[in-house]
């Protein structure tokens, strides 16, 4: 009994310590941070930082270096890391 113990313990350590990149935003896709801020074509990028257009027509949050583009053809912003959301998407942290 005592090995199922240790067993469901860990495993509840384990669940608890894996996190997907990203909040979820109101019209369901995923930015990276904690706060959605929406663009002026609708879409959301992380909040704080304004909007900034890119090559594609698309928006990502403003910051120093521009958007630079994700393994998918999507944009992230500049100097930022690029992670991979739960719904595949790609998001900046």
């Amino acid at each position: 009994m005592i090995h199922f113990a240790v067993l469901f313990a860990a495993l509840i350590v384990l669940v608890n310590s894996v996190s997907f990149a990203g909040t979820i935003c109101p019209d369901g896709s995923y930015v990276g941070g904690d706060s959605c801020q929406i663009c002026p074509d609708g879409s959301y990028v992380s909040g704080g930082a304004g909007c900034a257009i890119t090559p594609k027509g698309s928006y990502v949050p403003a910051r120093p270096g521009g958007p630079r583009i994700a393994p998918d053809g999507s944009y992230v912003p500049g100097g930022a890391d690029t992670t991979i959301c739960p719904d595949g998407s790609y998001v900046g942290e």
